[in-house]
C-alpha cells in the first residue's frame, strides 16, 4: 500500500467510516446545542470546545500544506469558537474541513505527500484521540446510541 492509499485511509477512517473506533462524524451525530455545550465539570472541555479545537489545527495545518500563511498565534485557546459558528455550522465546517483534507491528499503529488505525511498520520491521530474524548462525553451526559458505534 503507497503512502497516499494509507492516508487516505486513515482520513476516512477518523472522519466519516467506523472501523475500531467511531468516526469524528458519527461522534457528533444528531447532538443538539446544548448537548455539544454540555460539560461534566468546568475542569473539562465540552463537544464543541473539542470540536473547534479540532477545526484550528486542521486548517492551519491545512493551510500550510496548501502553501497558505496562517494568522499568527495570538495565544489564546484553541478550543474557542473563534468564527462565532452555531453547533450546527460548527458541525458542519469539521466535516467540510475533514472533507478538504482527503481532496488535498488525493491530489497531492508523491513529493508533497512525502513531506507531509508524518503531519497528516499525526493530525488523523489527534482527531481521533478527541473522537474518542466526544463519544465519552456523550455516555457520560446520557446522548450516545450505543447502536451507533463499533460492531465487532
Amino acid at each position: 500500500m503507497n503512502a497516499k492509499k494509507l492516508l487516505l485511509m486513515q482520513l476516512d477512517a477518523c472522519h466519516t467510516e467506523n472501523t475500531w473506533f467511531v468516526s469524528l462524524i458519527n461522534s457528533i451525530h444528531d447532538l443538539t446545542g446544548e448537548q455539544a455545550k454540555w460539560k461534566p465539570s468546568e475542569a473539562t472541555n465540552s463537544i464543541s470546545e473539542i470540536v473547534h479545537h479540532l477545526i484550528y489545527y486542521n486548517q492551519r495545518h491545512l493551510n500550510r500544506l496548501k502553501g497558505i500563511e496562517n494568522e499568527e498565534s495570538t495565544g489564546e485557546s484553541t478550543f474557542l469558537n473563534r468564527e462565532g459558528l452555531s453547533w450546527s455550522e460548527t458541525s458542519e465546517r469539521i466535516d467540510q474541513l475533514m472533507a478538504d483534507w482527503k481532496k488535498a491528499v488525493e491530489e497531492a503529488d508523491e513529493a508533497t505527500l512525502n513531506k507531509w505525511a508524518d503531519s497528516i498520520a499525526h493530525l488523523t491521530i489527534h482527531t481521533t484521540y478527541h473522537a474518542g474524548q466526544i463519544l465519552y462525553i456523550r455516555k457520560l451526559q446520557g446522548s450516545w446510541d450505543p447502536k451507533a458505534g463499533v460492531k465487532g
